[in-house]
């Protein structure tokens, strides 16, 4: 298979959860009610072989204990999309078992699969792990902050040229074309320039260590990007889920 695509097929229910693939995340939702859909997940794989996949059930944001309705199911799925997008096999099939004690603060899951890509990402391997590092938190502080400030002087190019190597392991591992990859931005830019306005981090944005602690983020309690602008008119949110860490030899925050 030329392209393979790995998708992860979920529904989830009265739970916060999240599913992450190489201790990267994937998905991460508060679904106080019922939601389900496929993501594609082909960026966190950085090579073929064999990947881990955990999955965590918590409280619904604002709650102390998991609700005994609480529900993730999902499965992997994978598509060859060489040729149109066509459906080659289920497989990796979880379901958590019914809430009896709601007093546990999170339910965990760990499995592995094995993945057969045709490339190797260059991200987060030769990262610092965070927790070695000396004042962290200010530091990516620091970062997000820039990007703030980038968007609010309206310095898309700059910006662009930041998400440089993100964008480069995006395109490679989801097959995009140059001009599909370069419309992934211009989506973007158009929502910058569209009016939405880019907020200040928040006060209680806790700092998430991934990726085996060499990345990081800023998350909101209810698990949603820190970092994410907001349509003055109709109160829209644009979450820029965008992911921190620092390569070997460097002091200073960069977007992977």
């Amino acid at each position: 298979m030329q392209q393979p695509y790995y998708v992860i097929d979920f529904s989830a229910s009265a739970c916060m959860f999240e599913i992450r693939i190489n201790d990267y995340p994937v998905i991460h939702m508060n679904a106080t009610n019922q939601v389900s859909t496929m993501i594609p997940v082909n960026y966190a794989l950085l090579e073929k072989g064999k990947q881990t996949i955990t999955a965590s059930i918590l409280p619904v944001a604002g709650q102390t204990e998991i609700d005994k309705q609480a529900e993730l199911k999902f499965n992997i799925k994978l598509f060859d999309v060489t040729n149109n997008f066509v459906f080659d096999r289920q497989f990796g099939d979880y379901q958590s078992k019914p809430v009896e004690d709601k007093k546990l603060p999170v339910i965990r899951y760990e499995s592995s699969f094995d993945a057969d890509v045709p490339y190797k990402l260059t991200a987060w391997q030769d990262g610092m792990n965070l927790k070695d590092v000396k004042d962290c938190r200010e530091k990516l502080d620091l970062a997000y902050n820039k990007i703030i400030r980038l968007i609010q002087n309206a310095k898309y190019d700059e910006y662009k040229k930041l998400i440089l190597r993100r964008e480069g392991n995006m395109a490679q591992s989801m097959y995009l074309s140059p001009q599909e990859s370069e419309g992934r931005f211009k989506e973007l830019l158009n929502e910058f320039m569209g009016g939405m306005k880019i907020q200040p981090i928040p006060a209680d944005a806790m700092m998430i260590l991934y990726a085996d602690n060499r990345t990081a983020v800023l998350k909101r309690p209810n698990g949603d990007a820190a970092l994410y602008l907001i349509d003055p008119k109709t109160q829209e949110e644009l979450m820029l889920d965008i992911t921190f860490y620092i390569p070997q030899g460097k002091n200073e925050f960069e977007i992977i």
